[in-house]
Order: structure tokens, then C-alpha cells, then sequence
């Protein structure tokens, strides 16, 4: 058995890829359902544009060189977007290369852009850059960071200052990227596979739940002493972040405790039916919240409470009695329902922050 050890999830999820795909693992679960898998496509010259493609798309593009054009399988929207937002936010890429109208593209006005769609940089220096995207979806982190320094040197030596700050700010970027130990929760969100789904019923042991949860909601609150009182709802569909079944709730008065105002946030979401219905609900609390939430939601959707302090689960059974469940911290179901509720606490804590601006500027 070879064990090889990494930097961070970043560096984890992309060596993991390239594993998979250089040696098709016949048992690994990722290459057997590759029809849902996304990768990184880099299209054919001379518009070179990057895309994140579907498996059963990637047939469709006629394809050049698969082998340098082709870069995953990753298991998730979330690991794909990050991955991909990371390149443009290091290395920078255009959306729209060498379009016929010379108009510039989203990336060139928010600064991420070498300006290949302007016509500021030329086909054969594009396709220069976009090799350091391609040695960085490749895992070939120390090649990338020396020829970055070999360019630097070379651009201070003619004295191209700008040039030379512009690479300085690329190494900066990587070195950042691969320094983080947190920079993400890809690993935690890269375990949500089906084999997870069919775990989070086998481990909690809720009697509702008899079967993997496609749409999971987790709700939250936050406020400052009572005031800007502030809920969320987030969503995960099929174990990832769906960011755009995400809501935001203003607590009305006179709810001005967390388990009276976890209610009053369920009942307005279990009003909206077009929302589409939950499989699981997962509350920010303990035992109070459990308790006072759980008589206004349908008697077919289960709910579980998920405390902070020793992350543990509740929920009632049958008999209307408490059922504590409490998991290894760094088993895949729990590492799921802890990000869905880290996710909720953040989206809950921005709106407070908003709506205290707000307050202070009114």
C-alpha cells in the first residue's frame, strides 16, 4: 500500500484525480458512476476557452488531445467551481478568446483576464499561460512554482516591472492556495457520494428516515443581543451546496428566543410549497429547539437537532423520546451535516451583519 501525504484538500482532491485518472481504478466508486463526474475541459485552439463539462458531454466537443485538454473526475459542482474559481483567481483565464468583436470579457473587467479577448496578449503567450492552469489542475505544484520564478527573474532582468509584479502575484496566490490548511471543505464535500447517502441513514438511525436524503435543509439564527434578529435556511441537494435554495428570514417580534424563532423561520419556509419538499431537516441546537420545532413539521419528513458543543445529534423516536447519536468527529455523515450547518451559520451571520448596517446607517 502507498500512502503519498499533501499540503491540504486542495492538493489532495487534485492528486486524487489524476490517480483516478491515470490508472481507472476498476473498484473505485467515482470511475463506476463516471456519468455523473464533472471535469475541466480546455477547449481546441484556437479560442481556447475553460469549461467545467459533464462526463457525458465531454464525447460531444471532439476533442484535440484528451490527455492535456481533460482534467478530473471530480465528484461535485462544489469541487469543480473551486478548483475552477482558484485558476482564475491565481492565474487568471478569458471567457471569450480572440472573439471577432474584440469586446472584453467579465474576467478582464474584475482583473482576471490576461486580456486574450482585447487582443492584449497573443495566441501563442495565451496558450503559454494557459499551461500553468494545466500544470496546476496536474498537481505539478513545485515545476509550476520554478518556472514562475524563472519568469519573474527573466521579467526583472529586462526591467518589465509589471510583468514582473503581475507573476509575483501569481506565486503569491499559489503559495497561498497550497499553504491553507483550511481553504476549503472539498475533502468534507468530495466524501458526498451515494455510498455517503446511504450512510447518513444507516448511522443516524432516524425511524423516518428509510431512505437517503436527497434535499437536506439546515437552519440557523443570529442576532447581537436581541437585535437584527436574523435566520437562514441552507441547502444541500444530493450531499452539495445549492446556493440558490439558500434563504434568508427576518425574525419577527415578539420571537426573540432561538428555539421560539427556529420555529417561526419553518413555519414561513413550510408555507412557500414551491420550494420544493425536504428529506431531512437539520436544526443549529440541541434538545429546546428539537423540542419546540418538531410539532409544526409534517409528520413524514424527519428533522434532527445538531449541537455545536459536542456535536452531537438528537432527534425523537417513535415514542416521542430523545435519541442521542454521537459520531466519531471525523466520520464522512457527520463531517456532511457539520458543513451544511457551518454553511448555514455563515449565511446567517452575513445577513446579520447586513441588516446591522443598515440599522446603523437608518
Amino acid at each position: 500500500m502507498y500512502f503519498r501525504p499533501v499540503r491540504n484538500d486542495i492538493e489532495a482532491v487534485i492528486t486524487e484525480a489524476n490517480y483516478i485518472k491515470s490508472y481507472q481504478p476498476r473498484y473505485n466508486s467515482i470511475v463506476k458512476d463516471d456519468r455523473s463526474n464533472l471535469y475541466i475541459i480546455f477547449g481546441n485552439n484556437p479560442d481556447t476557452k475553460v469549461n467545467i463539462v459533464h462526463a457525458t458531454d465531454i464525447l460531444n466537443l471532439n476533442l484535440d488531445d484528451f490527455k492535456k485538454q481533460v482534467f478530473g473526475p471530480y465528484t461535485s459542482g462544489t469541487v469543480a467551481q473551486t478548483l475552477y474559481k482558484q485558476m482564475r483567481n491565481i492565474f487568471g483565464f478569458c471567457l471569450h478568446p480572440f472573439n471577432s468583436t474584440g469586446r472584453a470579457c467579465f474576467n478582464f473587467h474584475i482583473g482576471h483576464c490576461p486580456g486574450a479577448c482585447t487582443g492584449e496578449i497573443s495566441p501563442v503567450k495565451y496558450h503559454r499561460h494557459l499551461g500553468r492552469l494545466k500544470k496546476f489542475l496536474s498537481g505539478q505544484f513545485t515545476l509550476l512554482d520554478k518556472s514562475l520564478h524563472i519568469e519573474i527573474r527573466s521579467a526583472i532582468r529586462k526591467q518589465h516591472f509589471e510583468k514582473a509584479q503581475q507573476v509575483k502575484t501569481q506565486i503569491d496566490g499559489l503559495h497561498y492556495v497550497l499553504s491553507t490548511r483550511n481553504s476549503s471543505l472539498l475533502l468534507k464535500l468530495s466524501d458526498a457520494t451515494d455510498a455517503l447517502q446511504y450512510q447518513i441513514v444507516k448511522k443516524i438511525g432516524h425511524p423516518l428516515l428509510k431512505k437517503p436524503p436527497y434535499r437536506i435543509e439546515c437552519y440557523d439564527l443570529a442576532h447581537l443581543q436581541g437585535s437584527n434578529y436574523v435566520g437562514s435556511m441552507t441547502v444541500y441537494i444530493n450531499g452539495s451546496p445549492s446556493n440558490k435554495d439558500y434563504r434568508h428570514f427576518n425574525v419577527n417580534f415578539p420571537d426573540r428566543s432561538d428555539p421560539i424563532a427556529m420555529k417561526q423561520i419553518i413555519e414561513r419556509r413550510l408555507a412557500h410549497r414551491e420550494w420544493g419538499r425536504p428529506d431531512l431537516i437539520v436544526l443549529d441546537g440541541g434538545i429546546p429547539q428539537l423540542s419546540i420545532v418538531s410539532p409544526i413539521i409534517p409528520g413524514n419528513i424527519p428533522v434532527i437537532a445538531l449541537a455545536k458543543k459536542r456535536e452531537t445529534i438528537y432527534f425523537f423516536d417513535k415514542d416521542r423520546k430523545v435519541v442521542t447519536v454521537s459520531l466519531p468527529l471525523e466520520d464522512p455523515v457527520l463531517n456532511l451535516l457539520r458543513s451544511l450547518r457551518d454553511e448555514a451559520h455563515r449565511f446567517a451571520n452575513s445577513f446579520h451583519k447586513k441588516q446591522r448596517g443598515k440599522s446603523l446607517i437608518s
